[in-house]
């Protein structure tokens, strides 16, 4: 078997997503995922583009030789949906260099390894330093170590912080707050769950939806604010949560009249602006069919009279919204059937986009 190093990078698209599908592809089609480095964010190297890059180095474990892994690479970052151009330093959905194959010295027409230009770079020496340290360079008989500290490189690395504000999102129904507790129990995170039960006025805006709307909205606001701004009045908090405080405006959008709308608007703006972001949102979308199943099975009297077109039109608007949210990470994830192992694997699918 052979040790080999990859660098994992891109700036085009949901970066960490690009790269966890490329680890995710590595894994499946050239050997085991050994050590993982963390991500870092830089400028692009050799190019005046804006898009900042994402950086990780990858340890595997592979029976497959030099060229035979190489193949398999191009053609992963080929189903990534990377297209070359003349353009070597230019943007791209995914990149994925060999560092090192073993400690082998490769130079044809094809391959050349050690990578002959990782000296020169920080964005791979920073994370190539997190899984191998003391590795001497073949060639430059230096350690990755002693290579970082004299690269002239000036682009600063930055490493990408891990999410510690993560809100689990979806339409009425779509089981959110269970699969949130789950999480939270899973990262180790506090759990902040939505008290919406014990809002009085959710059954009369069900029963009178024009009269209550306005009351209801307002309070859901600022109950919503108090909640978020309480828990992070201690620093460096780790919290999933089974909301975000952006519903208040989309719900708004689908339950008041234009007026009260503009006048909400401004309001929630105000207060939003007080409140610490969510690092990701995860928004679970499904079908209309299964959130009215699943409002039906919890058998709670006063969600009975929701309707089919109220939570498309629901649906739309946590759609448009997260699709304008700016500044935060978020995925967005299909779910077709609810099964007894669903939070599980939507739990693998966070934990592998946190990566």
């Amino acid at each position: 078997m052979n040790d080999v190093f990859l660098c994992l990078g891109g700036n085009l698209g949901d970066r960490k997503q690009n790269i966890n599908a490329a680890k995710a592809l590595i894994k499946e089609n050239c050997g085991n995922i050994t050590a993982v480095s963390k991500i870092y964010q830089t400028q692009a190297w050799g190019s005046a583009s804006n898009n900042k890059f994402l950086n990780q180095v990858i340890k595997i474990k592979t029976g497959l030789k030099a060229q035979e892994l190489l193949a398999k690479l191009l053609l992963i970052e080929k189903q990534l949906g990377r297209v070359r151009t003349k353009n070597k330093n230019g943007d791209r959905i995914i990149d994925i260099d060999i560092l090192f194959f073993n400690l082998e010295v490769i130079d044809n027409q094809l391959i050349k390894v050690p990578h002959p230009r990782l000296h020169l770079r920080k964005f791979v020496l920073q994370p190539l330093e997190d899984v191998a340290k003391t590795l001497v360079h073949p060639t430059l008989q230096k350690t990755i170590e002693t290579l970082l500290k004299e690269c002239k490189d000036p682009l600063s690395v930055c490493v990408v912080k891990p999410s510690q504000y993560i809100c689990i999102e979806g339409n009425i129904g779509s089981g959110k707050t269970t699969l949130a507790k789950e999480l939270a129990a899973k990262l180790k995170y506090d759990f902040l769950p939505e008290e919406f039960e014990k809002n009085d006025l959710l059954p009369l805006f069900y029963s009178n939806p024009k009269t209550f709307a306005f009351p209801l909205e307002y309070s859901f606001l600022l109950n919503r604010f108090q909640r978020i701004a309480d828990a992070f009045k201690q620093k460096n908090k780790l919290v999933v949560s089974d909301y975000s405080i952006n519903k208040c405006l989309w719900f708004a959008k689908v339950n008041l009249s234009p007026s009260d709308y503009l006048f909400f608007k401004k309001h929630y703006y105000a207060i939003e602006a007080q409140l610490p972001k969510p690092d990701l949102i995860v928004y679970l979308d499904t079908s209309t069919k299964n959130l009215k199943k699943n409002i039906n099975a919890r058998g709670r009297v006063f969600e009975k009279s929701i309707t089919h077109t109220y939570l498309k039109s629901v649906g739309e608007r946590y759609l448009k919204g997260l699709k304008k949210l700016k500044g935060v990470e978020k995925i967005i994830i299909p779910v077709k059937n609810y099964t007894p192992q669903l939070n599980e694997e939507l739990i693998k699918t966070i934990k592998n986009h946190l990566q």
